[in-house]
């Protein structure tokens, strides 16, 4: 088959009508909407519960921060929701609404889950730390110390993604209406104008941030998680074996105490919904490298499904971290409860 030959199968595939423009509306509206909104409402109790618990410890200074990260990302996503909205609202509207969005938080956004997971894999280490070695945990893991590295991960990202808002601008350019005459209308629209510099800048970032920093932290989540465990799970063993003769018979070699297998749910839950929730835009990224053509080709409508589904998995991963919270922390569990009994 002939490259010509697969692009216009590609552009047959990829044919809409107006029940995926109504797909598009639903999944940005009430999925992406909706999970956004509920990210926002947890991450504003999760900051508020960690101000209360003082942040006198790097735990609690970590948790905050990751908390302010997904406030962060969820709070661009719902912005990018009711952009969505106006833009439907509004379709002959002479700026790009959906542009606007576009340059205005989605780089934002894609620096916040960078955060986010990072922030996390720190977490993850600590808690590993902890398991593995108990009475250096403290000396290695100190408030100021995680305040530093904190700091300097929201500033790595940042820096990182200030050269889109450089190259990618919003200009006012001459667009071709369709109308019923025979010659086209001409409209002066504020938009996006994509370039080859745009271009080379998409894919740099998308090697360096989408891929190598991302698939690092997720490696650090999901290594620090098994050997938690497994670590866990040598200690009880050791603990079975030194009990007395009489205990030994009765106990089991791999029993865990309750609070240490609540720890390793917890844990492995956070781990498994990072990875989950994030693969498909892994995946995602990864296709359009191996077949660049396919972003040419494939109609907005298809990439705006495509990416509001993803962009809802990943938003998961910010709205509901406050699940592992409850579970593992019964400080924070005492004061979530405390607060819904007020009110």
């Amino acid at each position: 088959m002939s490259t010509a030959a697969g692009l216009l199968d590609i552009d047959q595939w990829l044919h809409f009508d107006e029940e995926t423009k109504l797909a598009v509306a639903a999944v940005n509206i009430i999925v992406l909407g909706l999970v956004s909104l509920i990210g926002v409402i947890s991450n504003i109790i999760n900051m508020t519960i960690f101000t209360r618990l003082t942040l006198k410890d790097s735990m609690s200074v970590e948790l905050f921060s990751l908390a302010f990260a997904d406030f962060s990302a969820t709070t661009l996503e719902l912005s990018i929701t009711c952009i969505y909205v106006a833009s439907q609202l509004y379709p002959w509207s002479s700026v790009d609404l959906w542009a606007l969005g576009y340059v205005s938080f989605a780089w934002a956004v894609n620096a916040s889950y960078l955060i986010s997971s990072w922030i996390t894999a720190m977490i993850s280490l600590e808690r590993c730390v902890s398991v593995v070695f108990p009475f250096r945990v403290k000396q290695m893991f100190t408030r100021r110390r995680c305040l530093a590295i904190i700091g300097v991960i929201y500033v790595v990202h940042i820096i990182i993604f200030i050269p889109a808002y450089i190259i990618e601008k919003m200009e006012w350019v001459v667009v071709s209406i369709p109308s019923r005459n025979s010659s086209d209308d001409n409209k002066w629209t504020y938009t996006i104008v994509f370039s080859e510099a745009t271009q080379q800048l998409d894919t740099v970032l998308d090697i360096t941030a989408g891929l190598f920093l991302f698939i690092t932290a997720q490696v650090v989540i999901f290594g620090c998680s098994v050997w938690m465990t497994f670590s866990l799970k040598v200690s009880s063993f050791v603990r079975s074996k030194t009990t007395s003769v009489e205990k030994f018979h009765s106990t089991d070699f791999s029993q865990l105490t309750r609070s240490e297998k609540r720890m390793v749910r917890i844990v492995l839950f956070l781990s498994l919904l990072h990875t989950v929730c994030n693969l498909p835009r892994l995946t995602l990224t990864v296709f359009y490298h191996v077949y660049p053509w396919t972003s040419v080709n494939a109609q907005s409508d298809f990439l705006s499904l495509v990416w509001t589904a993803i962009a809802s998995c990943s938003t998961v991963t910010c709205s509901y971290s406050f699940c592992g919270y409850y579970r593992l922390n019964s400080r924070y569990r005492a004061i979530f409860i405390n607060i819904f009994r007020r009110t």
